[in-house]
């Protein structure tokens, strides 16, 4: 291979890494170009115009920011997103360009996340860390409904941003304590204070997940005065985390809203609920059988590695303890917060579950590299050559996609990418988010202070896109929100 083929090579598998990353992350990016507000979208809106009057752009969002935390909530970075308040009038430019850039940096954030873990803790190859990450990338776009995580503007900045800085978060907690450089731990405190002012649920997973990493970390170190620097890297920036994951729990606000929730649950009770949510939905992600294919695929590349990373029996233990207590803790916030007990009932929570799911198969994927470096292990104390063991397991691979391919298929189908695909190609996306903005446009053009009634059809077809609920009642409060942006005295929907 000549010079000029070797160094274009590198720059080939980059190129053909970021366009898998795309293609993957694709179906997404498009569905942004439908989203419609609705509901807290306008109500925000409004509640910023009133900034606006006598501030610029951001003075008037860290206002609204410090009032909703004084009144409402205490998740301080998705308000503040909120307050920023792109236009939400006519072509709805602002807020998809907002949506298609977090769908962009969630995937980054993902990839990351999981070359990261692969690369320095199981100190795997770039490739097999590369293709241990874009099957991260692949099950967090298909496990569950993401609609309210990349077509919902209130979702998206209470939510996927807060989420997308937390597993930054860790990805720069990791890399502060291979590589020892400073800026990966100012890098990892930042976006653990940005996503510590998210929801409760994002915020609980990254700090659980931050504290089971200081926990194999320290376990690991056997001189702490001979790597302190280190250890520094690492804590700082998980105090700081927990400073804003404590400013966002106990927010004024938080109590103000306590106030008007109507169902109650004591810490054990939502223990005991977050314990029983989590065992439905890993069940739920256990048999959809595109997950347990590529948690096998992953077992293979680990096991198949030339990497060496003892696990022990305790360290497989307190692995698997910590795929546990990881989810059961995102979850324990809302649980208890809301005083729901089953969150698959409970309306609105399709955000709520999307982020239960994620959590789950980021876990699942963890724990099953940890698990094929302990059968590694014990292999190897055998004298089992593993290597030559290899074709043994890729043909267990095989036999599996062969056996269950009708249903992998079937499930791959039933998948987020596959529906979303479908809904563009069948332009149900673009008819609902055409009538929508049609609605919008109506309102807009009626006389001041009039009356609105809009005959919408009760057969609108179904879409994965976020659809805002307005009902033939004008005192709801998404319909009053969206007649007081439009400066209309009220706004009916009327069923056709």
């Amino acid at each position: 291979m000549s010079k000029t083929d070797s160094s274009i090579k590198p720059i080939l598998n980059k190129l053909g890494v970021l366009l898998l990353a795309i293609i993957i992350a694709f179906p997404h990016m498009v569905m942004t170009r439908y989203a419609i507000p609705g509901a807290d979208d306008y109500s925000c809106a409004n509640a910023v115009a009133i900034y606006r009057e006598n501030h610029n752009v951001l003075a008037s969002a860290l206002a609204y920011t410090r009032d909703v935390y004084q009144t409402w909530q205490g998740t301080y970075t998705g308000e503040l997103i909120m307050g920023l308040e792109p236009s939400v009038r006519e072509s709805f430019t602002g807020i998809r360009i907002i949506l298609f850039i977090s769908v962009v940096l969630f995937s980054l954030a993902v990839i990351l996340l999981a070359y990261t873990v692969c690369k320095r803790f199981f100190s795997l190859s770039s490739g097999k860390s590369i293709a241990v990450a874009l099957l991260a990338e692949f099950i967090s776009f298909n496990i569950s409904v993401t609609g309210e995580l990349f077509s919902w503007y209130t979702g998206v900045a209470v939510y996927t941003y807060p989420l997308i800085a937390m597993l930054l978060c860790l990805s720069f907690s990791i890399m502060s304590y291979f590589d020892g450089k400073v800026v990966y731990a100012v890098l990892a405190a930042v976006f653990g204070i940005i996503g510590a002012g998210g929801s409760l649920e994002v915020v609980g997973f990254g700090c659980i997940a931050y504290l089971v990493l200081l926990f194999i970390y320290t376990m690991g170190i056997r001189n702490i005065k001979a790597n302190i620097k280190r250890l520094a890297f690492l804590y700082v920036p998980f105090i700081l985390t927990v400073a804003g994951a404590v400013a966002n729990t106990a927010a004024p606000g938080n109590f103000v809203r306590q106030q008007y929730m109507e169902n109650k649950a004591n810490v054990f009770q939502a223990l005991i609920t977050s314990v029983l949510n989590y065992t439905t939905h890993v069940s739920g992600l256990l048999t959809a059988y595109v997950l347990p294919l590529i948690l096998l695929v992953v077992f293979v590349i680990c096991i198949c590695s030339e990497a060496k990373v003892a696990v022990n029996a305790q360290r497989m233990v307190l692995s698997v303890i910590g795929a546990v207590v990881i989810p059961v803790v995102t979850i324990f916030p809302v649980i208890y917060g809301y005083g729901s007990y089953n969150i698959d009932a409970w309306v609105s929570s399709s955000r709520v579950i999307y982020v239960f799911d994620f959590v789950i198969a980021l876990s699942l994927v963890f724990l099953t590299g940890v698990f094929a470096f302990f059968v590694k292990e014990l292999l190897r104390r055998n004298n089992v050559n593993v290597k030559e063991q290899m074709y043994k397991y890729l043909a267990v691979v095989i036999a599996f996609v062969l056996l269950f391919s009708g249903n992998v298929i079937s499930a791959y189908n039933n998948g987020m990418s596959a529906k979303i695909n479908e809904d563009i190609k069948g332009e149900t996306m673009s008819v609902v988010s055409d009538r929508f903005t049609d609605v919008y446009r109506q309102i807009e053009e009626a006389e001041d202070g009039s009356d609105v009634y809009i005959v919408m059809p009760d057969d609108l077809p179904h879409t994965e896109l976020y659809v805002p609920l307005y009902i033939d009642y004008p005192d709801y409060f998404a319909n009053q929100e969206v007649a007081k942006y439009y400066n209309v005295n009220s706004f009916t929907r009327l069923w056709g």
